[in-house]
């Protein structure tokens, strides 16, 4: 991970921790509910920075929260092999979905997660010929920031680390280059 993004997530969240004692206390008055969500994280792979995006729900009983979600690779990478064939690596997962808030009575509380996942990467050559490189097994503990900008509305931003075992080794890539940390931030709209 870069310098500049750690720089800047640590002075982000310096910012939004510091703010949090000005922030005026969240009235709740149901202990279930609903949401749905868009998501990103930042993480490495390869040496390189890879962007995941997707999305998920789920509902709330007492503040725990349970759903689903989804994510995919969405920046280019790519393997040549020994000939002049080249490679373009795709990777998606989804799973299940548990989170917990802390401190939840603020608008600007702590967030804790955890994502167990499936997923597989797939190469796709010059003639759109897809391999499938490897199906893999994946948990995400993360820990975050989370704000509630309106009733409706709640704004995260995170660290995370995923975690990816293979059954069995994917072609081009090492296990390794799939486990990695990184930054997130989500978008969720629901009863809360």
């Amino acid at each position: 991970m870069s310098k500049k993004i750690v720089i800047f997530f640590i002075t982000f969240l310096s910012i939004v921790i510091s703010a949090s004692a000005q922030v005026e206390e969240q009235d709740y008055e149901s202990n279930s509910g609903g949401f749905g969500s868009i998501m990103f994280s930042l993480r490495k792979l390869d040496s390189q920075m890879a962007i995941y995006s997707g999305g998920g729900g789920g509902f709330m009983i007492n503040d725990f929260r349970i759903g689903v979600f989804y994510n995919g690779l969405t920046n280019f990478f790519s393997q040549r092999d020994t000939s002049t064939t080249s490679y373009k690596l795709g990777c998606s997962y989804g799973g299940i979905w548990i989170g917990y808030p802390l401190l939840k009575e603020k608008r600007l509380h702590l967030i804790a997660d955890m994502k167990f996942s499936i997923g597989n990467t797939r190469l796709i050559d010059t003639n759109w010929q897809q391999i499938n490189n490897g199906i893999f097994f994946g948990f995400t503990p993360s820990f975050g920031v989370e704000y509630a900008a309106t009733d409706f509305l709640m704004l995260c931003a995170g660290i995370e680390y995923h975690y990816s075992l293979f059954p069995e080794t994917p072609q081009y890539y090492i296990p390794q280059s799939f486990s990695s940390p990184g930054i997130y931030m989500s978008v969720k709209l629901g009863t809360f």
